[in-house]
């Protein structure tokens, strides 16, 4: 899962390059149509993902599944997984970025009517985008984040909970309900009850030495991350397993961490002013988050 780094805007965003329609561009020439049907129904999708040293970082699994999800919802991306990367890669080059966020956003395109029916023959929006990286705060790596259980629940149903779509108010919604309770995040249930996801972070709790996340069946986004510290517990030799589960084994939990693209593996201290585990980060947090560092050559 990912979303934009914390941390003040860079002066330097201004005179960035970005990838548009094929074209290397300035950011303020990128124009998008008032009639793109991103702007007016979030009809699209996106990824974000880091870059280390140059390196775009577990680039072939944002892109593979960019496409499946463009796929999935009926939308056209009219540039080969090669053709992307390339693309990102030049990007950094001409941005002369190292350590960047990076972000590829496409939408159906514009529309020639205001219509929910999508036209017959779109034209995607595709833009890439390069940022200077601004990382979390150390401190919060070391003394974790606090969550809160939102009270807006996912369904169990939904067609797009498996997609990073282009709207993200529930998420926006969330993120303003934990900072109404002070807390870094919201964690979202389903509607069976199930722990999900938080707003933009697969989520994993540690019981007995055993590695726990939820299941694809709780109906979430399928994250690049979670399924790269899952095979780093089977390198590591750490039973490691996705199951459905409430809340109650959270709260039990000798550790909880967070996973996503930006942030990596972090550590929660606090769910609903419920202290877990006995260190932060516990030694199974510790152990994944060194090895995780390993793969980005940090």
């Amino acid at each position: 899962m990912g979303a934009e780094s914390p941390g003040a805007p860079d002066k330097r965003a201004a005179s960035l390059h970005v990838f548009f329609n094929g074209d290397m561009v300035l950011e303020e020439e990128a124009l998008v149509s008032v009639r793109d049907r991103g702007f007016l129904y979030g009809d699209g999708v996106f990824e974000t993902l880091r870059s280390y040293n140059g390196r775009p970082f577990l680039i072939e699994d944002h892109l593979q599944r960019l496409a499946s999800s463009a796929q999935a919802l009926g939308i056209p991306l009219r540039y080969g997984l090669e053709e992307l990367q390339s693309a990102v890669e030049n990007l950094l080059r001409l941005n002369r970025l190292t350590d960047a966020l990076i972000r590829l956003t496409l939408s159906r395109g514009e529309s020639p009517h205001y219509g929910l029916q999508p036209p017959e023959l779109p034209q995607p929006t595709l833009i890439i985008q390069t940022h200077p990286f601004h990382p979390h705060p150390e401190e919060s790596y070391r003394q974790g984040v606090r969550l809160a259980i939102s009270a807006y629940r996912r369904s169990t149903t939904c067609p797009l909970a498996r997609h990073k779509t282009a709207n993200f108010l529930t998420g926006i919604m969330a993120r303003q309900e934990a900072a109404r309770r002070k807390v870094q995040d919201a964690l979202f249930l389903n509607t069976e009850g199930q722990v999900c996801e938080a707003t933009v972070s697969s989520i994993f709790l540690v019981e007995s030495g055993r590695v726990v996340t939820p299941s694809l069946q709780a109906n979430i986004l399928p994250g690049i991350t979670r399924k790269k510290v899952l095979e780093i517990c089977r390198g590591e030799g750490i039973t490691a397993s996705e199951e459905l589960f409430g809340t109650e084994r959270l709260f039990r939990a000798d550790e909880v961490f967070l996973t996503n693209s930006l942030m990596e593996i972090m550590p929660v201290s606090c769910i609903e002013d419920k202290g877990i585990g006995k260190t932060v980060p516990g030694k199974i947090t510790r152990r994944l988050m060194e090895a995780y560092k390993g793969l980005t050559g940090q």
